[in-house]
């Protein structure tokens, strides 16, 4: 069984560890909008795509757990203060191979992972978001804006998507969309133009595994309906056919499921304990839900 996970950051990463326990082969199409920390810095300084996400997909898949533990180093002094140990050798790999894509090839084979890991877009692009009273610039900033967003955009529009990615989703049998922060990482990603089509064209089960708790800012206040429903607003056409949601509803912050009755009927909703102790995804019982959706 091919799955393909689509988003960023840390929630893709356990999307792609529980994926691991059920499938034959595993892939991610990772954000390319991040302009925080060592990613935004290694862009301005070196003109190459952030490598912050592509680089916690690719520790997720590692086989090599030393070289992945290095990998994972943040330094904490000097120049290099706030760098981590991957992120700078994807951008030698960078030089050394002559693109991006390529990098995150060679850095797959460096720690031996499972699976692949792909750029959703190898170009240079920047996240904006529209709100009321004007327009954010960037994923950290729309990631901490208080103000409710009213839809995202890249710029420039309409960058190619790698095209490995845009395979990859085209051959999959099921294909998982976050968890992750929804604006900055997930529908970030499907805003490329060529991963909205593959997403739109693939034959495979396309499954959105919404986040357990809000997060502050970006999507506080939205319960799992407004999750579904700013994704399903940013693709040309429907884009999944599942929703998994988590049940029993965490204390506190968590994603309550929203008004009933669900209003998609063409889309599965499936409720499910899939929670961490620490209130993220467990991997284990995330791809117990997912094994049995394939």
């Amino acid at each position: 069984m091919r799955v393909v996970g689509i988003g960023g950051g840390h929630g893709l990463a356990q999307t792609l560890r529980a994926a691991l326990l059920y499938a034959d082969d595993v892939a991610a199409v990772v954000a390319m909008a991040d302009n925080g920390g060592s990613s935004g810095r290694l862009t301005t300084e070196l003109g190459i795509p952030p490598p912050g996400d592509v680089r916690n997909c690719l520790v997720a898949l590692a086989q090599d757990a030393a070289t992945a533990e290095l990998l994972q180093h943040r330094f904490q002094g000097g120049a290099l203060t706030g760098h981590t140990v991957g992120n700078l050798v994807i951008a030698a790999l960078t030089e050394l191979r002559g693109g991006f894509g390529q990098a995150v090839d060679a850095a797959g084979r460096l720690l031996a992972v499972k699976g692949r890991v792909y750029p959703a877009t190898t170009a240079l692009v920047t996240l904006r978001a529209r709100v009321q009273g004007g327009v954010i610039e960037g994923q950290v900033a729309v990631g901490e804006t208080t103000a409710p967003i009213e839809a995202v955009f890249l710029e420039p529009v309409g960058p190619p998507a790698y095209p490995p990615a845009v395979q990859a989703i085209l051959e999959a049998d099921q294909v998982l969309l976050g968890p992750g922060s929804l604006y900055t990482s997930l529908i970030a990603t499907v805003l490329v133009p060529g991963i909205n089509a593959a997403l739109r064209g693939t034959s495979a089960r396309r499954i959105f595994v919404c986040n357990t708790r809000m997060q502050p800012g970006e999507t506080g206040g939205l319960d799992a309906v407004a999750h579904v429903g700013a994704l399903l607003d940013h693709c040309a056409a429907p884009c999944i056919d599942a929703a998994v949601v988590q049940s029993p509803v965490l204390e506190g912050d968590g994603v309550t499921l929203g008004p009933a009755p669900w209003p998609w009927p063409e889309i599965e909703l499936i409720e499910a304990n899939v929670a961490a102790p620490d209130d993220g995804h467990d991997p284990k019982r995330l791809s117990t839900t997912l094994a049995a959706l394939s």
